[in-house]
């Protein structure tokens, strides 16, 4: 599968989608750190790098303090993502406000939730009876607030603000969890459409390595 990444705008909502996933920064740059057991999501990002870059991408393998294999991701820099680090660590800072998430495309939004987000479903007797998606955002409750209103305004999803034991993270039932997943689909390729079903019995966690 291949995303459209011609334009300045695509180019921009996929850089904003990363950097909101598992991008870390590395001063004016960043690099995205990944489970070494998912290769062909890794290979997909390379591309897409590579095609918005216009120069070739390494990927270095490292081992984590915790004995885990990753896959870095190690993008060159080119002025458009040296502008959008610096939107989004002001002051040296990671802060997510409405107008970086304004620059964010559909690509963009899929490409956070296979980095950050979850899904589970429910059981009663068996069956599925209810499927719950997460957006495991890390950050502040007043940053979530934000993404909520951005969610709600500029694209008509509800999500839902969720305690957890080290902070917040986001939430949708099954029916508006279901036209979320449906509406990032498109861009999720083939090899993780799993993530994204929403007929499944299998839970799903799609975030990656917190290195």
């Amino acid at each position: 599968m291949d995303l459209n990444v011609t334009s300045k705008v695509e180019q921009r909502g996929v850089l904003v989608g990363m950097l909101l996933g598992q991008g870390k920064r590395n001063q004016n740059n960043f690099y995205i750190p990944h489970r070494a057991t998912q290769e062909k999501y890794v290979l997909f990002k390379k591309q897409l790098l590579e095609q918005i870059t216009q120069q070739p991408v390494s990927i270095r393998p490292r081992t984590t303090n915790r004995g885990e294999e990753i896959l870095r991701l190690e993008p060159k820099l080119i002025p458009l993502t040296r502008v959008l680090v610096r939107k989004l660590y002001c002051g040296g800072i990671k802060t997510v406000t409405a107008k970086f998430l304004n620059l964010l495309t559909p690509a963009g939004i899929a490409l956070w939730f296979l980095d950050r987000g979850s899904k589970s479903f429910k059981k009663r007797n068996g069956k599925i009876h209810a499927l719950e998606v997460y957006l495991n955002t890390g950050l502040s409750k007043s940053e979530n607030e934000i993404i909520m209103d951005y969610f709600s305004e500029i694209w008509g999803f509800k999500w839902g603000l969720s305690k957890t034991s080290d902070g917040y993270r986001l939430r949708m039932g099954t029916q508006e969890g279901k036209r979320f997943l449906g509406f990032i689909t498109p861009y999720v390729p083939e090899s993780l459409r799993y993530k994204v079903k929403t007929s499944s019995n299998v839970t799903a966690t799609t975030y990656g390595p917190q290195v």
